[in-house]
């Protein structure tokens, strides 16, 4: 059973970076630990990319505009994808999560366990008075 997902102001502050409230732990760390975590994450890096499109309004060659945007978009890619494990811990230590768990759920869970292996962990973090 998956955790209440966040509305869609909510997920596009989530996905800029932003905090969500305590009510969708849960939901973080399914969102960051399940079967597709890295394309989710790459997901949210889209998400960011869009404003290079405003490239297209700066005056000049339309070639050399849309290199620019193509020389963001890789190096954005190559940084985004080379930290990605980094940033998703970020975000779960970012929402009260211990440091290291995400690759503690990784390594534990072997494809299908993965499910319960998170439902543990958010039910043991959900409920620590902290």
């Amino acid at each position: 059973m998956r955790p209440r997902r966040p509305g869609p102001l909510r997920w596009l502050w989530y996905a800029i970076g932003g905090t969500l409230p305590d009510a969708y732990r849960p939901w973080v760390l399914w969102d960051l630990s399940a079967p597709t975590w890295w394309l989710r994450h790459f997901a949210r890096v889209q998400l960011m990319f869009l404003p290079l499109w405003l490239i297209l309004l700066v005056p000049g060659p339309l070639s050399l505009r849309f290199s620019m945007i193509a020389a963001g978009y890789v190096t954005g890619l190559y940084f985004s994808l080379s930290f990605l494990e980094d940033a998703c811990e970020r975000r779960l230590v970012r929402h009260g999560y211990p440091t290291g768990l995400n690759r503690r759920i990784r390594e534990e869970a072997a494809g299908g366990d993965r499910a319960e292996i998170v439902a543990m962990y958010a039910a043991y973090h959900w409920d620590r008075p902290d």
